[in-house]
């Protein structure tokens, strides 16, 4: 198991129905979190909710926490682990191609060229 890391996954405890705003707000308990991702759950491979923290020390006491069973949302027993490179999504097709051969520019190379 990797320690030192800011980015903790969701492995079990998170529905449907939990919004992002629920499970920041109970994560925030352990610091200062920059990123709450819910994934994307409605299509398969599920991608699970994970959270970047501001530093490393926040995100081992939220870990912590989580292993040894006593954070909850929406009254569900969360469980969690390191986020690994094994975890991430695969690129997008579109994001795969070729950079030179692209036809479109993304919102962000749009906003970016004003």
């Amino acid at each position: 198991m990797a320690t030192g890391g800011k980015e903790i996954e969701m492995t079990a405890g998170i529905s449907v129905s939990t919004t992002r705003k629920t499970l920041k707000q109970e994560l925030e308990r352990y610091g200062e979190i920059e990123i709450c991702h819910m994934g994307e759950r409605h299509v398969e491979p599920m991608q699970m909710p994970w959270v970047r923290y501001a530093k490393p020390e926040s995100a081992e006491a939220a870990l912590g926490a989580i292993k040894q069973g006593i954070v909850f949302v929406d009254g569900v027993l969360l469980q969690a682990d390191w986020r690994t490179s094994k975890s991430r999504p695969a690129p997008r097709a579109r994001e795969a191609d070729d950079r030179g051969a692209r036809r479109e520019l993304t919102s962000r190379e749009l906003f970016l060229q004003r």
